[in-house]
């Protein structure tokens, strides 16, 4: 099978190696320059838990890429969803995209550029590590939840699932994928702000009785939109992911508080901020969610402030 990676930071480079080692024709697209400049040059080098090795790849800029593939695994961050896809407009063709990037409304965005009946939405819960240029490492359970946006079968889901199997991802066919999704969101909705927001991590969090009672408060307003929205999220498995991050995810950095760190946009508004966007439809008091999408956009407005002034001084 033929698959570009279309977002080729950590995670997308994690499942572009996987893919490659299962035997897929793998193309890694990313506007890091460095890093396409070291994945040509020395091959990406991953660390996984059943070893290192150093997989030579192809990878290049989105507008430099010409198809046609079989699939584009979308992972870019969720703000530059149109403006990855635009940058490809003319080489999608017949593929099928799978989206596994974080939050919720996923499907509508990415339906503004190619059918929805190509379409394929899921989610992860692997963890995946930047370490640098041509540099990736991921440790730990690796699994993938996925389905068509509009629910039909289709034969390219087992095709799909074979060959992240092969490449040592736990895949599932999941037709309730609206409810995996959302479970997966409002998990990341608890977790990721409220890391990035004490410099902490899942160990920390859960070790913290403050921290446990904050994610239960974002946890429970998450899940009554979702219900809201007639979408079946489990409370109990939000709960578990929970209790399996705090035990086994103890030193993990998420993706919010690495992108703090970095002066780098998080993805509040798909997470918290969607949920809080959601609420307001359905006139479902959310104070706990809001109070963290203003706390973290202050983060990004003052990591903004200190980057201006700094030029400048």
């Amino acid at each position: 099978m033929k698959v570009a990676v279309l977002g080729a930071g950590a995670m997308g480079s994690v499942y572009g190696a996987r893919l490659a080692r299962a035997g897929a024709d793998v193309t890694l697209l990313d506007v890091n320059a460095a890093h396409v400049d070291a994945v040509n040059r020395d091959g990406l080098h991953i660390a996984l838990d059943e070893g290192a090795a150093v997989l030579p790849m192809r990878a290049m800029a989105p507008k430099a890429f010409t198809g046609p593939v079989d699939l584009i695994l979308l992972f870019t961050k969720v703000f530059h969803t149109d403006a990855a896809l635009s940058a490809i407009a003319d080489q999608i063709g017949d593929a099928w995209i799978l989206s596994l990037q974080n939050g919720v409304g996923n499907a509508d965005r990415i339906a503004a550029h190619v059918d929805r009946a190509k379409i394929m939405i899921g989610m992860t819960m692997t963890p995946a590590e930047f370490l640098g240029p041509g540099r990736v490492a991921s440790h730990g359970a690796a699994t993938t939840d996925f389905y068509t946006a509009e629910g039909q079968a289709d034969p390219m889901l087992e095709q799909v699932a074979n060959l992240l199997q092969a490449g040592g991802v736990t895949a599932r066919i999941t037709p309730e994928i609206h409810a995996a999704i959302w479970e997966k969101a409002t998990f990341n909705c608890a977790l990721n702000p409220l890391c990035a927001l004490s410099n902490g991590t899942p160990g920390g969090v859960g070790a913290s009785p403050e921290g446990r009672v904050l994610a239960d408060a974002v946890v429970r307003e998450a899940i009554a939109v979702a219900h809201a929205c007639g979408v079946a999220a489990s409370r109990a498995h939000v709960d578990e992911l929970l209790a399996h991050a705090y035990a086994h995810h103890l030193m993990h950095e998420p993706s919010m508080l690495q992108d703090l760190n970095a002066r780098r946009r998080t993805e509040i508004d798909a997470l918290n901020g969607a949920v809080v966007a959601l609420a307001e439809r359905h006139a479902i008091p959310v104070p706990t969610n809001q109070m963290i999408v203003r706390l973290i956009s202050l983060a990004e407005a003052n990591a903004r402030f200190r980057a201006a002034h700094e030029t400048h001084a």
